[in-house]
């Protein structure tokens, strides 16, 4: 496959998971935060665990959420490894996990997302990061693209979601290590450094990989403080 037609891809999918979400955002924004209705039920449990796990709380329910909004997506794979969302569609099998950040770490955020083993193909020839994903399958041949959709938070607040495209590691040619942030756990895939170059890089257009599907109100005009560069001042990252 070709590496423009790999990027081709990713793109059209990215276009179609932003656009599942973006024909009712209001319905996304009320799932996300539909556990506050019985805060009290469960607020008190949630504080008695161990402050490590919860961001991994607060996005476990968010999955609940996205599952049902892309019902409409492709059909669920029940593999054990891969993200924890998982679809096969007629050309490609497609990772989506969700992955949450508090205000406060912004090692987690402000251009970068952290990701596992089990949610990229990108494996950067210069550092030594586990990657467990195949660039394609042998089933038919299928492409593997993978998602991530970055929740910042503050406490039960979202100032923002970011819906994120990961480079298949064809790419690897393309991007390099530039992309590359030391990983959350030591040895098990990295972060991702989208700011390092946001775009599509082999496409005529220069789309983002990057789509902004909620900001709040505080944040509004003020992405740059969450994704580490301003929209308006997007192309000049792109060529350079």
């Amino acid at each position: 496959m070709e590496l423009q037609e790999i990027e081709f891809w990713e793109n059209h999918y990215l276009n179609e998971i932003e656009f599942l979400i973006k024909q009712d955002v209001d319905k996304m924004m009320d799932g996300l935060t539909s556990k506050d209705k019985i805060r009290e039920d469960w607020i008190d449990v949630f504080l008695k665990r161990d402050k490590k796990s919860h961001n991994s709380d607060i996005a476990r329910g968010a999955e609940r959420i996205y599952f049902w909004l892309f019902n409409q997506l492709g059909i669920p794979n029940s593999s054990p490894i891969g993200a924890d969302m998982f679809f096969e569609t007629y050309n490609a099998f497609v990772h989506i996990d969700v992955k949450t950040a508090n205000l406060n770490n912004t090692s987690d955020y402000k251009g970068k997302v952290p990701i596992g083993k089990n949610q990229t193909s990108y494996k950067p020839i210069q550092k030594n990061y586990e990657v467990n994903l195949p660039y394609i399958y042998n089933y038919n041949n299928k492409l593997c693209l993978t998602y991530i959709i970055n929740i910042i938070h503050e406490e039960s607040d979202i100032k923002g979601v970011f819906l994120i495209c990961i480079p298949n590691g064809l790419l690897e040619s393309v991007y390099g290590d530039a992309i590359c942030n030391a990983s959350k756990n030591k040895g098990e895939a990295f972060r991702y450094k989208y700011s390092a170059y946001p775009c599509f890089k082999l496409l005529e257009e220069k789309p983002l990989r990057i789509r902004i599907l909620h900001l709040s109100d505080d944040f509004i005009n003020k992405e740059e403080k969450l994704i580490g560069f301003k929209i308006s001042e997007v192309d000049k990252l792109c060529t350079e």
